[in-house]
């Protein structure tokens, strides 16, 4: 036998951990109540386990050379079949490869403080959709919208744009207190008629007014 054969020790344990089965008898704040072969002990959930347990549930446990037991599982659960995964700090999903689906056949809820959407595109389809916010700040390039009825219902509407072009089959505007409209230059083209009623009319020009056509009546 040479010298470092010599040195190996080996090594005995009369606490080998086994594997068990037990029930959950209550829950409370960092501590699971379990019992085990008619035994109430103490008990936690291992690092990997991220179901919480509830009561009644037939769990799968093991104890280490210390004497404390870890669920690693559970096996059944015949109150309900609902479950609340938990994570002791913070998570990231992540697929390397392929794709990342999540489906619901009810509702998907997500709760945060903050949430977060990075991505190179995001395609939103819905039948019906219902957005509310205090604020709003949208920043892009351009923007694309196509709606059969647009209504807005606002106490105060602020628009800068270097350019607005609008293009309308038909225009309706009312204005049911005063209706203001300043501009450098203004210029407006009707291919057919253009006719203004009001009570009273009053056109200030701090230059020239030119009237020009064919036939100008007045009175």
């Amino acid at each position: 036998m040479n010298n470092s054969a010599g040195k190996v020790i080996p090594f005995h344990s009369n606490n080998e951990s086994v594997i068990r089965t037990a029930s959950v008898i209550s829950i409370i704040p960092d501590e699971i109540i379990i019992n085990m072969a008619g035994e109430t002990i103490r008990a936690k959930k291992t690092f990997s386990c991220i179901i919480d347990p509830q009561p009644d549930d037939i769990i799968i446990c093991v104890e280490n050379e210390n004497g404390m037991v870890y669920i690693l599982g559970i096996i059944e659960r015949p109150a309900t079949q609902k479950m609340n995964i938990s994570f002791p700090s913070d998570v990231a999903f992540q697929a390397n490869q392929g794709s990342l689906n999540i489906h619901s056949s009810d509702n998907v809820t997500i709760a945060s403080k903050d949430v977060n959407f990075l991505s190179k595109k995001v395609i939103h389809k819905s039948h019906e959709a219902i957005v509310s916010y205090n604020n709003i700040t949208a920043n892009g390039n351009e923007l694309q919208a196509s709606f059969k009825t647009v209504r807005l219902i606002s106490n105060l509407i602020n628009t800068m744009a270097k350019q607005v072009i609008d293009r309308f089959k038909g225009y309706i505007r009312s204005t049911e207190d005063s209706d203001m409209v300043k501009a450098g230059q203004m210029t407006r083209h009707a291919d057919g008629l253009y006719s203004m009623d009001s009570t009273h009319t009053i056109m200030n020009s701090k230059k020239s007014t030119k009237i020009d056509g064919e036939k100008i009546l007045m009175g």
